[in-house]
């Protein structure tokens, strides 16, 4: 936090995505101040537009204004070279596959699996090796979708600094990420309501790659330079329809973008008949009463709401409104989603040139906007999250705003997560010998929430077999159970893990989430089985069987929402991770797990109840879980809270059943494809495009000490999921980041950049590396580990040591690496480490002794106060008995 005296405060939320200069890193002051101190005094809370889930809880707590900043540039992967071999056996076999006369394409399939597996592949696909049979129609699809997603996967680069602009390169590579998908995931879509989208096309990424994505990119050069206009002929020439589909796809747009509250809808008719404007689809902000500001560039209106589509009416709220269905035109589902995808490719079109110009003027903006915030100024508002994923965000300096949790999940959400459910059951399925999965567990994020309009909520509604009932405003307030029947399937059960930051944001929807838990569970005459009513017999009678009583049982069954005790806003698990030496059996971080989160958060009544053995009850049958991602700022292995969250749930769920449950991630960055991924496909496209890709580390090194800790952080993580789940790290994945940092594979310099930025950071990698060899996950041979501790020890004996949990409070990590090394080495290792711990111990027992002489001299303080206090109140008395008396004696005389 910065403190600008008594007069206004200023705390900066970052979440990685921001550097500060030296003279800003100065003036930052410690981040244990609580938020209760605030009271009064002006709060202002300067956030990336990449957290809004986060930035939500100061809001909450501390009615901050929010100050939204840039996220670090996106780039591409630049990784396609490395995969161009691959890509082009590929589309041999696919040229064969499709060849009149079905030529044979066993050859044309065993060259695809050789290269698979001599790039490795095949692991983080879960494919076989043998090179003597080759892979199928459908796993090479899976290879060349993977090949292709690693080739167009958008990468940050260098961290951003505030008030500092982009490159123009940057800005080029932002803008090409904000439109090219969008275009083409579009006309994609337009030539399957067409019939001209084949389903070689929706099988084949490389097709999609050459006939949509690559033009769309060609265009927004074209637009970018300025050698083609965006005009509606323009418009309607690329997306191949008249002026009329255009004119009529604007006109539902209209419709649907209008007042979605009764009241408004009720004063638009009465009004003058002038289409009303949606204040929070204004990119700038406008129609909140606010002069726009000078320094926000106007960016054209995105018809949708937060970037991920309007808001359609339901039949529900029509019918609600008798009165209005005259005057308001009906449109089938099919005219909505034709009219939503010509206005994602019209907008984007008009807005190439925005993009480019609201990010080259955030910067300026920001600093602009705090400035106008402290002197009292307005700061206009704006949705969150990465650019990529919604364009809404930019320009920055903005406060950022959330969603109206009552009114989700949005229609859009919906449909959404009713998809992604249906594709959970479906790769569950293909993986299982098509056996169902009884329960699934999710967790739910506050970003995520915001950002989708509750597109997790509806998956789990939706795997209970029941649907959201809106009201005439729009909102969800009731559900009801979907006719077995209709459904098709059994109801899967589920378990919810919040994080704090959604428990406070929505516990209304984590109250719906129970009832449709009671629901589903008490449906009667279903066609198929119902595992939620399966799953609360069992777990009723393991709780009784754990000493509960029938009642308590019967009541704590259908427990199936669940947070941190106390309050918490963390699982509470990643100190220990960290610290090896205070653990052996990862049924110990299980454990701490269990006790952390069981807290209930299903009913106002039971609010934050802690019930004995209730999550592991709950977590019984468990056969997947599920984590949300929604923006290209982090994946699984840059974010600790990925395997703080899933990775704890996925321990549990392991240690309470004896079952490794599967894992996946609902993909939600791209608005036009969402979808599901399993975690170690996830975690093999962030690897291959992050810290193995010399272009994302090149990019990287142009920040400083942050970026460098940023390294520190991945490895970090990857050794935090190898605890939680070792099947998702292979073995491979360490030896890579030996052959990258020690090794230096790519001849990128990557040691002296560590020692010139941030030698801590290099030290942090090693000793994580050694402890994942000290624990048995990471098989790595005697010369690698040597070269190791040769490494760490003397980036200790030259910089001393960083003395994080893994560098100086592992005693047994310390002996590991000391044993690798030579005797002179080891010894003036041991003492550089025992040094700097006894430095660290006699500064503890320093501010120990100056806490006691404070209290002291607070005690005396307060003695001398209260003798002189206790003599003023004498003197009081003694002055009210004279002056009693006196009055007394003068009405006697």
């Amino acid at each position: 936090r910065y403190g600008f005296g008594a007069d206004v405060m200023i705390h900066f939320g970052t979440h990685g995505s921001l550097e500060f200069t030296p003279r800003k890193q100065a003036a930052l002051c410690g981040n244990d101040w609580p938020d209760a101190l605030v009271g009064a005094v002006p709060h202002l809370y300067v956030y990336s537009i990449g957290n809004v889930g986060e930035g939500m809880i100061a809001k909450r707590r501390s009615y901050a204004t929010l100050q939204s900043h840039l996220t670090p540039p996106f780039m591409e992967s630049d990784v396609r070279g490395i995969y161009k071999e691959l890509c082009e056996a590929v589309r041999q076999y696919n040229d064969l596959l499709y060849a009149e006369g079905k030529p044979d394409t066993e050859k044309a399939a065993l060259k695809v699996k050789r290269l698979t597996v001599e790039l490795g592949i095949h692991r983080e696909l879960r494919l076989d090796s043998l090179l003597t049979t080759p892979y199928t129609e459908r796993d090479i699809a899976r290879i060349e979708a993977f090949a292709e997603e690693l080739s167009n996967e958008k990468v940050t680069g260098a961290l951003y600094t505030m008030g500092e602009p982009y490159s123009a390169e940057r800005i080029r590579s932002s803008v090409y990420a904000m439109s090219a998908e969008p275009i083409a995931y579009s006309l994609l879509a337009l030539d399957k309501w067409r019939g001209k989208a084949t389903r070689e096309t929706e099988m084949h990424k490389s097709l999609f790659t050459r006939r949509y994505l690559t033009p769309a990119r060609e265009l927004v050069t074209r637009l970018l330079n300025g050698s083609e206009q965006a005009s509606d002929a323009r418009i309607c020439a690329v997306a191949g329809i008249t002026p009329e589909e255009l004119a009529k796809a604007r006109e539902i747009t209209r419709s649907l973008n209008a007042p979605q509250d009764m009241m408004a809808r009720m004063m638009a008719i009465q009004g003058s008949g002038a289409a009303m404007k949606h204040p929070a689809g204004d990119v700038a902000g406008k129609g909140s009463g606010a002069k726009h500001p000078s320094w926000i560039p106007k960016v054209d209106k995105h018809p949708e709401n937060a970037g991920h589509g309007g808001d359609e009416k339901s039949e529900a709220r029509a019918e609600a409104m008798p009165a209005m269905k005259t005057s308001m035109k009906e449109y089938t589902k099919e005219e909505k989603e034709l009219a939503r995808v010509i206005t994602e490719i019209e907008r984007t079109i008009r807005n190439v040139g925005n993009y480019a110009s609201a990010l080259e003027r955030s910067p300026e903006a920001e600093l602009a906007s705090l400035l106008h915030a402290m002197n009292g100024g307005y700061t206009a508002p704006s949705p969150g999250g990465d650019p990529i994923a919604n364009p809404n965000t930019v320009p920055t300096g903005r406060n950022l705003y959330a969603v109206n949790a009552e009114a989700t999940p949005s229609e859009v959400a919906w449909e959404r997560g009713r998809e992604l459910a249906e594709n959970t059951v479906r790769m569950y399925r293909e993986r299982h010998n098509d056996s169902i999965p009884r329960k699934v567990s999710y967790t739910l994020w506050s970003g995520e929430f915001v950002e989708t309009e509750g597109a997790t909520v509806a998956q789990v509604l939706y795997m209970l077999g029941v649907e959201p009932v809106r009201d005439a405003f729009g909102r969800v307030t009731d559900i009801r159970l979907i006719p077995s029947e209709q459904l098709g399937r059994p109801r899967i059960d589920v378990v919810v893990q919040t994080s704090g930051q959604l428990r406070d944001i929505a516990a209304s929807r984590l109250f719906l989430i129970s009832r449709a838990v009671e629901m589903a569970a008490a449906a009667k005459d279903d066609k198929h089985e119902n595992f939620v009513a399966q799953s609360v017999v069992d777990a009723e009678r393991s709780l009784v069987e754990k000493g509960l009583s029938p009642k308590e049982a019967r009541e704590v069954s259908t427990y199936r929402v669940f947070g941190g005790v106390n309050g918490n806003y963390g699982t509470g698990i990643t100190r220990m991770v960290q610290s090896g030496d205070r653990w052996e059996n990862s049924a110990e971080i299980a454990d701490i797990y269990l006790r952390n989160m069981g807290a209930y958060y299903g009913s106002e009544k039971a609010w934050e109840e802690v019930r004995q053995f209730a999550l592991e009850a709950a977590l019984g049958n468990t056969d997947a879980v599920v984590q949300p991602r929604q923006s290209h700022t982090w994946g699984a292995l840059s974010l600790d809270h990925v395997y703080e969250f899933m990775g704890g749930l996925n321990l549990a769920v392991r240690n309470v059943t004896g079952k490794e449950p599967d894992a996946y991630m609902s993909d939600y960055r791209n608005r036009n494809n969402m979808r599901m991924q399993e975690l170690k496909e996830a975690v093999g496209v962030e690897s291959r495009t992050t810290i193995f890709n010399p272009a994302y580390i090149r990019e990287k090194m142009k920040g400083g000490s942050g970026a460098a800790a940023g390294f520190a952080e991945i490895v970090q993580n990857t050794y935090g999921w190898n605890v939680m789940k070792p099947d998702a790290i292979d073995n491979e994945l360490w030896d890579g980041i030996y052959d990258v940092y020690v090794q230096d594979k790519f001849g990128l310099g990557v040691q002296d950049y560590f020692e010139r930025q941030n030698p801590a950071a290099l030290e942090e990698m090693t000793a994580v590396m050694m402890e994942a060899a000290r624990k048995g996950m990471w098989d790595a041979s005697a010369e690698r580990l040597k070269a190791i501790a040769e490494l760490h020890t003397g980036l200790v004996e030259k910089y001393k040591p960083s003395c994080s949990g893994f560098v100086c409070n592992n005693a047994k990590l310390r002996e590991f690496i000391a044993s690798k090394t030579a005797p002179e080495a080891a010894d003036r290792y041991e003492r550089n480490i025992r040094d700097i711990r006894e430095a660290s111990l006699s500064e503890e027992r320093s501010m120990v002794l100056k806490r006691e002489e404070i209290n002291a001299s607070d005690k005396t303080r307060t003695i001398v106060s209260n003798t002189a206090a206790a003599v003023l109140v004498l003197v009081a008395i003694t002055a009210l008995l004279w002056t009693v008396r006196r009055r007394r004696k003068k009405m006697e005389e």
